[in-house]
């Protein structure tokens, strides 16, 4: 996949853990393949992907387990 900022090198495919929002709760949906381009950091979901993040901010798919963390917020 090419970069949308138009470097050189292709993306590449990785696995990666990011937090959502569901109801106003913070969720980690953790193992989502993503493509990231090394010259500038930018990440792209593929489709397969943004489908199974709705699927479970529409509750779709029971969570395997919990997790706890201090929230922090930056407000400017």
């Amino acid at each position: 996949m090419e970069c949308p900022n138009g470097c050189r090198n292709p993306m590449h495919a990785v696995r990666v853990e990011r937090i959502f929002h569901r109801a106003g709760q913070p969720v980690v949906i953790r193992d989502l393949e993503m493509y990231a381009c090394d010259e500038c950091g930018a990440e792209a979901m593929p489709l397969h992907t943004a489908r199974i993040v709705e699927q479970v901010l529409n509750g779709e798919i029971e969570p395997a387990g919990e997790f706890c963390a201090p929230l922090f917020e930056i407000l400017s």
